[in-house]
């Protein structure tokens, strides 16, 4: 399935600039359209406390909230046609709380594109953790760096890779990409530790299988020692610079319940390119 409509979380901070600017990056190459989105959440007030409140002050703290919204449209359709993006762009301004309705929106787009999380393990609130997005979405999520250089795409990908069931599904949500790129390193991580399930099976080659989908795959085997393996995947990624790195977001916690991993955490936190997460 071609990438053919974009959604960009949007709020006019600069890590949301930094994804609107990727998105229109991504949007020209495969001709997508891209819509902004930014959920907003209106003051409410408790039954004994409004009744205290005049009229027209309750209207203009709403007329307030109308004047942020289209400020924050306004910066959207700004950021976008800088970058020179000559294609379709749609903006979508909706009341409620940004956990619930973010996801769901996300489900009528080929993916969702936001910029990065001030605090990765946050899931509380009204705030939007990347967790409650790939659960709830269903689809996958790019993350974009708020360092982002909107800078042409170089054609080159990374995929870190440990034959977990995530790494398999972030690596098949992420084909639509891959296939487009020039060159993809497959990041194996060698520990003397390793899980038994995540082991690479020698009966079948994924740099072969890559292959066959008409992907230039080079397979990249680094020694973790005492690293962190986050730091690892992110140190090679400073060296080659790709478009985006492709990894699985999940493993499973001591009571069977699903973890945001503890690698997924520190590449979002220290990210230097663009992360798709898939669950």
């Amino acid at each position: 399935m071609a990438i053919k409509d974009l959604l960009v979380a949007y709020d006019s901070n600069e890590s949301s600039i930094s994804a609107a600017k990727f998105a229109a990056r991504m949007a020209e190459k495969y001709g997508a359209a891209i819509t902004g989105i930014h959920i907003y959440t209106q003051v409410k007030y408790e039954s004994h406390v409004r009744h205290w409140i005049p009229e027209d002050v309750i209207k203009n703290v709403r007329d307030a909230a109308i004047g942020v919204e289209k400020s924050v449209a306004d910066s959207f359709t700004r950021t976008i046609e800088e970058t020179g993006f000559k294609g379709k762009m749609n903006w979508i301004s909706s009341e409620g709380r940004p956990d619930t309705l973010m996801p769901r929106y996300a489900r009528y787009f080929d993916m969702l594109i936001t910029g990065q999380f001030s605090n990765v393990d946050s899931s509380g609130g009204g705030s939007v953790s990347p967790e409650e997005l790939l659960l709830r979405s269903g689809k996958p999520i790019i993350v974009v760096p708020q360092s982002f250089q909107a800078i042409p795409l170089k054609e080159e990908a990374a995929v870190a890779w440990d034959g977990s069931r995530s790494a398999a599904r972030a690596l098949t949500d992420a084909m639509q990409i891959l296939e487009t790129k020039n060159r993809l390193d497959v990041i194996r991580l060698i520990s003397s530790d390793e899980d038994e399930a995540k082991r690479v099976l020698p009966e079948h080659d994924l740099v072969a299988h890559l292959e066959l989908h008409g992907i230039n795959a080079n397979l990249v085997q680094i020694k973790q020692g005492r690293q962190r393996a986050g730091q690892v995947i992110l140190d090679h990624c400073q060296k080659t610079k790709p478009d985006v790195l492709v990894m699985g977001a999940y493993g499973r916690g001591k009571f069977g319940t699903l973890l945001f991993g503890s690698t997924a955490q520190y590449v979002l936190k220290h990210m230097t390119v663009p992360v798709l997460l898939s669950h």
